[in-house]
């Protein structure tokens, strides 16, 4: 008999450790492209017996879109006494009676995926093991790699994230577990990464080389696969038979839902859903990326730069246009990465949008769509008409620099994020029976505060000129004509139709005569009431009688309006540059109870000139804080030795807060998820928790607490300390 393997070991605390991935798994092996690792061999007998044999040895990498078919692709390369970086190839390391070391190295453009290995030796195969092959940020070659390594820990490593919601003047920070290294993760990730190549009708294993065609795999299984899509999107505040979008505390729980029920649409999920489980994919993939929140957002302009708000004669606005529409906040994803489809200075930071958008005609180039639909099928599309892509569909991943510059002709829908950042808000007013009239005052602009979280700590990062030049500039003017030039040439290139475009959208020309200005507080405190300030200015050359209305709405996240919860109307007559000064106070119990799941307030003054039935139109929009629900943890905590959180909730109404309960979770500190039942808090009072628990990791570790009663939903708490090691 010749010679055999009696069995190989991968090394995997030493190879996983090297490759950043020991807090996936210390079983199973698992590294990144580009980088070597050692495996060593043991065979059946003392090697210089068949020296022969031994020249003609080669490993063999099998891998597939599926772990069940890894023969798809396959590799053989030879052992040598050198490694080619640059390619598969095995290095003889280190040699004994019956051993060898190999370096095993991967290529740096290599497909990601679920790898069979195998040692080939005359003509005989032994198998040696499986192995998991990711991204690689560290190593230079790889398309994502990312030079900087505080960036590399926290856009791949960091597990705790913070999700921004609010306005754009009270920006709220909500906790999330993107919890992208626990184990069975990794497996979930290519069981959906398979499924969105599926959907988008990609059956080649080698596209998994490239980071743009995983984004966008990835991206069509959030929410535009209908039978298989990870999560189910619906109307804010309808969220039967399923999870509210805010009660979510990571992404972990989301993705084992999935898995567990044989690839059911999880209930429910929002924009800030989407984008925190999307991240969690791919930074366990080895992707680098973050949650972006941008602060009134047009949704669904289709290339539109200008967008219409409708209030009725009361300021009550009105749900006319159902798909397009400011939204208070919007949250999406961006990416790191080399653009090798596109210009060089295309590279880096990457838009993509898992909400589910309905795009216009003309998005993406023929070029873009040759590129990924193949010639064949693009014939099809332009003989036939066939609309290229399901509608609606994701966005991205778009280049933030083509965002920034306004060329909206480059493919990966530039244009959908420009016009969502850059388009401006005209209100109407809508009278019964007649036709809308433009408000004066009323414009408003989107794509404000731009936001995510800061690299190595958890405080707020404006990114706001990553996308745009600074308002009101020459190269904002510059950029706008530009952009403006492309879409219309786009439109009319794509669509037989009347362009969307007449002009770029200007303020109205306002009659010099009335001036309104609203103004309150931009964050309160459950509980406290509103204060308005109004002021009136005449600066006509005569008398005016006026008509005035000031309005609350609550507001879902998504520019939908839930109910008007206080209206009062007012009339002057002001003398010619007089001004009239109004101070109102609203009281917590007129808007308190329906404030909706994000605590969103609009408040709205609409001022009517009698004489000449010119209307003028201010708005603000507020956002209600939670209650205080603090966390203390001990100063100095150690691994493995019992410590107590201790959780304290003070409650500001004047009520009792009802069948409390708060849901305290930390990756490391407790396991899975505890609730505790704390019954009432009395009006006004203060009710603390103990909370044993033991870590079981060392490093930075987070504590995360949720409260929900009668009252609120929403309440979360979270603080993070560092776990001495035992």
């Amino acid at each position: 008999t010749g010679l055999s393997v009696k069995k190989s070991d991968f090394n995997i605390p030493i190879n996983n450790k090297n490759h950043h991935t020991e807090e996936i798994s210390t079983d199973r092996l698992i590294v990144r492209r580009g980088q070597p690792f050692t495996i060593t061999v043991n065979f059946s007998a003392p090697i210089h017996n068949y020296l022969q044999q031994m020249k003609r040895t080669f490993l063999i990498a099998q891998t597939g879109l599926h772990p069940s078919e890894p023969d798809e692709i396959q590799t053989e390369f030879p052992i040598s006494s050198l490694g080619d970086q640059k390619q598969w190839s095995a290095a003889l390391e280190k040699q004994d009676l019956c051993f060898w070391t190999l370096s095993v190295n991967t290529p740096a453009n290599a497909p990601i995926g679920h790898y069979t290995l195998f040692l080939r030796a005359s003509q005989s195969s032994y198998f040696l093991g499986k192995f998991i092959l990711l991204f690689n940020p560290w190593c230079q070659a790889d398309e994502v790699f990312l030079p900087n390594e505080a960036q590399r820990q926290e856009y791949i490593l960091n597990q705790d994230g913070v999700i921004y919601w609010g306005t754009e003047n009270a920006v709220v920070a909500q906790p999330w577990d993107f919890s992208q290294f626990e184990e069975d993760i990794v497996d979930i990730c290519f069981t959906l990464l398979c499924l969105g190549e599926h959907h988008q009708g990609d059956k080649d294993p080698t596209q998994r080389k490239s980071p743009v065609h995983v984004c966008r795999a990835v991206a069509a299984m959030l929410t535009c696969n209908k039978l298989r899509r990870i999560l189910t999107e619906c109307e804010a505040g309808q969220y039967h038979n399923g999870t509210p979008p805010s009660k979510w505390l990571g992404s972990s729980p989301i993705l084992r839902q999935w898995a567990a029920s044989k690839y059911q649409p999880v209930c429910y999920g929002q924009c800030w859903v989407f984008a925190a489980v999307m991240c969690s994919v791919l930074r366990c993939l080895g992707i680098p990326t973050r949650v972006v929140t941008g602060f009134t957002w047009a949704h669904n302009t289709k290339s539109s730069l200008s967008v219409d708000e409708y209030y009725n004669e009361d300021g009550t606005l009105l749900t006319q246009d159902k798909s397009a529409r400011v939204w208070t906040f919007h949250v999406w994803n961006e990416c790191w990465m080399a653009r090798a489809d596109l210009l060089p200075e295309y590279s880096g930071w990457q838009a993509l949008d898992a909400t589910c958008q309905e795009k216009s005609k003309g998005k993406i180039s023929e070029m873009g769509l040759r590129k990924s639909k193949g010639e064949v099928e693009w014939r099809q599309i332009k003989q036939f008409n066939i609309p290229p892509f399901p509608s609606p569909s994701f966005c991205g991943p778009a280049p933030v620099y083509a965002i920034k510059e306004g060329d909206t002709e480059v493919d990966y829908d530039v244009c959908y994020f420009f016009t969502a950042i850059n388009a401006k808000c005209q209100v109407w007013i809508q009278k019964a029976g007649d036709a809308p009239k433009a408000a004066f005052g009323g414009t408003k602009y989107t794509g404000n505060n731009i936001s995510t979280k800061s690299v190595g700590s958890e405080y707020c990062k404006d990114i706001t000129h990553n996308y745009k030049y600074p308002e009101g500039s020459l190269k904002e003017k510059e950029v706008l004509h530009k952009a403006y030039r492309n879409i219309q040439k786009l439109e009319t290139t794509t669509s037989s139709s009347t362009t969307q475009f007449s002009s770029i959208p200007i303020a109205l020309e306002e009659p010099v005569n009335l001036f309104i200005q609203l103004q309150s507080t931009h964050s309160l405190q459950l509980g406290q009431d509103i204060p308005l300030s109004i002021e009136v200015f005449n600066h006509s050359g005569g008398e005016k009688a006026t008509h005035l209305v000031v309005g609350i709405q609550s507001l879902h996240y998504n520019g939908v309006p839930i109910t008007q919860l206080w209206k009062e109307e007012f009339h002057y007559n002001l003398q010619s540059n007089e001004v009239n000064n109004l101070e109102i106070l609203v009281p917590y119990s007129t808007y308190g109870k329906e404030l909706g799941e994000n605590h969103l307030l609009r408040l709205t003054a609409l001022l009517r000139d009698e004489d000449s039935c010119y209307i003028y139109f201010e708005q603000e929009e507020i956002s209600i804080s939670d209650p205080l629900l603090t966390i203390q943890l001990p100063e100095n905590m150690v691994q493995y030795q019992p410590s107590t959180a201790k959780i304290s909730l003070l409650n500001p109404l004047i009520e009792p807060l009802e069948q409390c309960v708060i849901a305290v979770a930390g990756r490391g500190l407790i396991y899975r998820q505890r609730k505790y039942s704390l019954g009432s808090v009395q009006a006004k009072g203060t009710q603390e928790l103990k909370v044993p628990f033991t870590p079981i990791q060392a490093g930075l570790r987070r504590l995360t607490a949720h409260f929900t009663c009668r009252q609120l939903q929403n309440l979360k708490s979270y603080k993070t300390t560092d776990i001495a090691a035992a």
